[in-house]
């Protein structure tokens, strides 16, 4: 018979004693480390002058628009180069001279830069009546209507519906061009097997740009070329270049079709017919409006400015037919920054001045920006307070001989706040600089509310003078 007692023995016997003792409370152990209120530290609150006009409630340094900010820092000035161009002889003499693809068109350039003051004023105003396609008589009459009808909804859509249109009619010759250089972008980056097949539809294309040419075009655009690219995408999963490339093409393809004369047509009808109707203008109204259009069509295809175009060809050939590394990377330099400074991004009007005024050379940068802010008074009707609109100015000279010189102005109500920098060599004509000053805005009947005149110890950039190059607080955040 098995033993019924059962003996457990243990390596470590059992001590009686041990059960009087008080018991060890086993240390809790908490998932996380929780936080103590009172060691809690406020963060720094950063003054606004470090912020650097950014918007703090809204900021994301993965933004793309902080990206971009972040590139516009780093960019190229395009003082600089302009500076090595006009002003630096040796530059001249050993990279530019020496240089025989831009030689001839240096030369040419530096004859269109011989102003006198009406030319000076006309080259400045060709850029701005040329900075978007949208000036001239019709569409400051558009602005007026606007100004007056702000918060009717169905009104900003119809005019939006024009204005995308209108810029895509009057583009179709830049949009072509486009169309074929992502062609030629598509077919350098495209495996040697398929090239031929690609050439085979692209030659299909018809070099004329008018309107039945154009729907031949994107007939064979939209049904044949994009979906062999599409075939080929899928199948070897080319997400480089080519596809980059046809990205644009797409977007180029999609401004033709808005281009089309019955597109066009069709949202001109729909415009004139909602301000006639709907907002009560009068027949011989409409008819100077028709005129104006007209017009201002036939002007914006006209106007031509042969410094500039001289100046950018000369930069254009230095960058792609140039075989001096040094002359090539300072054209690369200048390409960027005026890039840079047309970005959509930027709330501002960007004027540059290359000029050779009686023999003395000299480049100029003209920022122009508008700011809000409701300091002025209420409006009977509604009761709210009015926007005071404020321009701001920063202009930049380096003249031959004399210096680097800044200045910013500031235009409210009438009144002129003006702040100057001149180079050291004149500072200590800093009172006779205001006196004289002070005598030509009198004699403009212009209202001086303040003037200062001090020594430019530093060259700043655009970015640090105005503020208003920040997201706005209902921004879409578009992060890659």
């Amino acid at each position: 018979m098995l033993d019924n007692n059962i003996n457990i023995k243990t390596t470590n016997p059992v001590n009686d004693n041990s059960i009087a003792k008080p018991k060890i409370k086993t240390e809790q152990v908490v998932p996380f480390d929780a936080v103590d209120p009172t060691k809690v530290t406020k963060p720094t609150k950063q003054s606004e002058s470090n912020q650097t006009g950014r918007n703090p409630l809204n900021y994301n340094p993965d933004s793309v628009f902080e990206k971009f900010i972040r590139s516009l820092e780093n960019s190229p000035v395009l003082l600089e180069g302009a500076k090595k161009l006009l002003l630096n002889k040796q530059f001249i003499n050993y990279n530019i001279k020496g240089d025989s693809s831009i030689n001839k068109l240096f030369e040419t350039f530096l004859k269109s830069i011989e102003m006198n003051e009406e030319e000076i004023l006309s080259f400045l105003k060709f850029q701005q009546e040329s900075y978007t396609r949208y000036h001239g008589d019709f569409f400051n009459a558009l602005r007026n209507l606007f100004k007056s009808n702000q918060d009717n909804k169905d009104f900003k859509v119809i005019l939006r519906n024009f204005l995308r249109s209108y810029d895509c009619f009057v583009s179709v010759d830049e949009t072509n061009k486009s169309v074929n250089a992502a062609l030629k972008n598509i077919e350098r980056n495209l495996p040697d097997i398929l090239k031929k097949s690609f050439n085979e539809l692209t030659e299909k294309l018809l070099d004329d740009y008018s309107s039945n040419s154009t729907d031949i075009n994107l007939n064979v655009l939209k049904n044949e070329i994009i979906p062999f690219m599409g075939r080929y995408i899928s199948k070897m999963n080319d997400f480089g270049p080519v596809r980059d490339y046809v990205s644009v093409l797409i977007h180029n393809i999609v401004r033709l079709e808005n281009a089309s004369k019955d597109n066009f047509s069709e949202d001109l009808d729909s415009l004139f017919d909602f301000i006639k109707y709907n907002l009560n203008v009068g027949e011989d109204e409409m008819q100077k409006l028709k005129m104006s259009l007209i017009n201002t069509y036939e002007d914006s295809s006209n106007v031509k400015n042969s410094s500039i175009d001289s100046f950018l060809k000369l930069i254009e050939s230095g960058v792609k037919e140039s075989s001096n590394p040094v002359t090539q990377g300072m054209m690369e330099d200048m390409t960027e920054s005026l890039l840079f400074s047309q970005n959509v991004h930027i709330p501002l009007t960007h004027m540059f001045l290359p000029l050779n005024y009686n023999g003395m050379f000299m480049f100029s940068e003209v920022w122009i920006g508008k700011e809000y802010d409701r300091s002025g008074g209420k409006d009977k009707k509604s009761g709210k307070k009015e926007y005071t609109q404020t321009y701001k100015v920063f202009m930049t000279f380096d003249i031959q001989n004399y210096g680097y010189f800044e200045t910013t102005l500031v235009l409210k109500d009438s009144n002129i706040m003006l702040d100057i920098y001149v180079p050291g060599s004149l500072s200590s004509f800093a009172d006779t600089i205001k006196n004289d000053l002070s005598k030509i805005f009198a004699v403009k009947n212009l209202s001086l509310s303040g003037l200062s005149v001090s020594e430019s110890t530093k060259k700043r950039r655009f970015t640090e003078v105005f503020s208003n190059l920040s997201e706005r607080k209902s921004g879409v955040d578009v992060t890659i």
